[in-house]
């Protein structure tokens, strides 16, 4: 069997911080670059760099295909969360143009195809995160932009700056404070967080950082990828290491980095209650065209980190 249960006792091969192993993908191929939980069933979904489906897993460890995908070559399917109306919102690109696809969880139903280059024609997106039930703001990896998207379909730029654009990636992943009076996101080359005022878009401030170094090495495919907000505290996920964000104060101004290694290859991180997942879907390998190791989501053991 390939699989193992939500409870299951597999260990990650990986030091401190690194918990369980609850899934071992079936599919070899997956690279499972975006993931989400859906907090009424557990079940975790996630999408994939090599067929542009989405993927269940259930609690007791069975897969299947909730999205088949368009059979496009190229369809990536990326950032993705469930919101209070049991429906998933998923990052899709094509040929690095940007859309919102939505899911009615309950019949496995896609109920909307939102393409962003309604505001800008070339606009790409790689994940999202939910303001309401209704509204989500997604971030564009290509372009300084973040979007607002609604469930009625319509799309707005939601912020505007030079510093959300990145030399290689500008925008990957999106976290509210936990008081919500900022977006935090991240840049890539070089890496940096960077936070927005919510209530005033147009105030964008680079977050200055101590402590460990925010970057991964010296491999320049190795930038932040997904981000996670849990207890005040940031955690973003690199090629090879988890990095744990304090900030000195509620205003996000200056933060402490403290660096762990994991498995390597996190691509998506995931919270359900007080419980922290992360799927290695080893995007680094997919960019590379080298093969992948075993496909897996674990759990993140936060206060065993740095």
């Amino acid at each position: 069997d390939d699989t193992e249960d939500r409870q299951g006792d597999g260990k990650a091969d990986a030091p401190r911080g690194t918990g369980p192993t609850v899934h071992r993908f079936a599919d070899k191929r997956l690279f499972p670059e975006g993931g989400a939980i859906d907090p009424r069933t557990g079940a975790f979904y996630v999408g994939s760099l090599e067929h542009g489906n989405i993927t269940r897993v259930e609690v007791d460890g069975r897969e299947s295909v909730l999205f088949a995908g368009t059979g496009e070559q190229e369809r990536y399917t990326l950032g993705m969360q469930v919101n209070g109306r049991n429906q998933l919102w998923v990052c899709t690109t094509k040929d690095s143009l940007g859309s919102i696809w939505m899911f009615d969880l309950a019949t496995g139903t896609r109920t909307a195809d939102v393409a962003l280059t309604s505001v800008n024609p070339k606009a790409a997106c790689n994940d999202l995160l939910f303001v309401d039930d209704d509204t989500a703001l997604v971030s564009d990896r290509e372009n300084a932009h973040i979007y607002r998207v609604r469930s009625d379909g319509s799309v707005t730029i939601w912020a505007h700056h030079d510093l959300l654009e990145g030399g290689l990636v500008s925008l990957n992943s999106l976290a509210f404070s936990e008081d919500r009076r900022y977006l935090l996101t991240a840049t890539y080359l070089p890496p940096r967080l960077v936070r927005v005022a919510v209530d005033n878009p147009a105030d964008v401030r680079n977050v200055r950082l101590s402590g460990d170094a925010f970057m991964d090495g010296f491999n320049l495919l190795n930038g932040p990828d997904d981000l996670l907000m849990v207890n005040g505290q940031l955690l973003v996920a690199f090629g090879s290491s988890l990095k744990r964000i304090v900030p000195s104060d509620s205003t996000w101004t200056r933060a402490t980095v403290r660096s762990t290694k994991t498995i390597g290859g996190v691509t998506a991180l995931m919270r359900d209650g007080d419980q922290v997942f992360a799927a290695n879907g080893q995007s680094v390998r997919f960019a590379l065209g080298v093969s992948p190791q075993p496909f897996q989501i674990f759990e993140v053991l936060v206060d065993d980190l740095r």
